[in-house]
């Protein structure tokens, strides 16, 4: 009788012991902060901004409302990107499906930045379409940086009065569905695809006071990818004013925001709301096999591994410098 009572109670103090490791375990589990962005904190589908924006969202836009907002031809689209370096690479993939894919009904002028070390490759373009090159060994002096938002503005936006929207887009992505007018506003971002079904805490605004891209916790409500912003070209004029005077004042004070241009970027749109929000659906990256809610894809960014991390990743290119032998 008493060794089946012995053994009675190490088998209950055996699933007791079990059962307390596997509550620590939970615990731990439930601890994690990604456990706790994924199940407990996660945020539902994102259709329209506190402040009124839509999110645009395949099952949602009104293409027809969209065509007819802006007929055929009847504006003009500026498409800029960065191709120096290695991602000079990117450059023939990113304008042959921009072909395909971007503001198909418009006017559209391509404008790329390069270094000049090498030629970008000629394509066939429909009819009202342009490849502006712009080598930054021409219009940069020796040894003078500028940051990407300097160069947007000094030498696409004050020279060309002709366009009326403009889009900013990293070079490492190419266009797999529709991108049309559907897109176009006064001012556009494009929620964050690591961050968009997340809750504010999660946001990686910059946590540094002392910057100007600081946004205090009880600030903004959605983050935003610094690999794909637009908007009319007055409202970019002032955008890119600002983000490049923010990061001068910062580096003149031996500061620098976190997340670099995209950091000055979320400031911007904190003070100042864009009138339109890009889904994920048009900044959906390579590597990623699953994002909530996003079932139609209309750009895939960050191609392969060449970015380095999520900086360049989604902000390639925050500075230009070019040295003349």
């Amino acid at each position: 009788m008493v060794d089946i009572q012995v053994a009675s109670h190490l088998r209950s103090r055996r699933l007791f012991l079990l059962l307390l490791a596997a509550t620590i375990v939970i615990v731990l589990l439930m601890m994690h902060p990604w456990f706790l962005d994924s199940w407990f904190l996660r945020r539902s589908r994102p259709t329209y901004g506190a402040w009124g924006a839509p999110v645009v969202w395949d099952d949602t836009v009104d293409y027809d409302k969209a065509k007819r907002q802006f007929p055929k031809k009847s504006v003009t689209v500026g498409l800029i990107t960065v191709a120096t370096g290695k991602y000079f690479e990117y450059v023939h993939g990113f304008l042959k499906t921009a072909e395909e894919h971007f503001m198909p009904t418009q006017k559209v002028t391509y404008f790329v930045f390069t270094d000049g070390s090498k030629k970008v490759p000629e394509l066939p373009l429909k009819k009202n379409r342009a490849v502006s090159i712009i080598s930054l060994k021409e219009n940069l002096s020796k040894g003078t940086p500028m940051t990407k938002m300097e160069m947007i503005n000094k030498l696409v936006l004050r020279k060309n009065e002709n366009l009326n929207y403009v889009f900013c887009m990293n070079v490492d992505s190419k266009f797999v569905g529709k991108f049309g007018v559907e897109a176009v506003d006064d001012l556009v971002g494009t929620l964050h695809p690591g961050f968009y079904w997340k809750n504010r805490f999660s946001f990686p605004y910059e946590t540094n006071a002392e910057s100007k891209a600081y946004v205090a916790p009880t600030e903004g409500e959605m983050y935003f990818t610094g690999g794909l912003f637009g908007g009319s070209r007055d409202s970019m004029l002032k955008l890119t004013e600002t983000c490049a005077k923010n990061r001068a004042e910062d580096e003149k004070n031996g500061v620098e925001a976190a997340w670099h241009e995209e950091g000055y970027l979320n400031r911007y749109f904190v003070d100042h709301a864009p009138t339109r929000i890009l889904s994920p659906e048009y900044c959906f990256p390579e590597d990623y096999w699953y994002m909530p809610w996003v079932k139609y894809k209309r750009v895939i960014a960050g191609l392969k591994d060449l970015s380095g991390g999520p900086d360049t990743l989604y902000s390639n290119m925050t500075m230009a410098k070019t040295t003349n032998k």
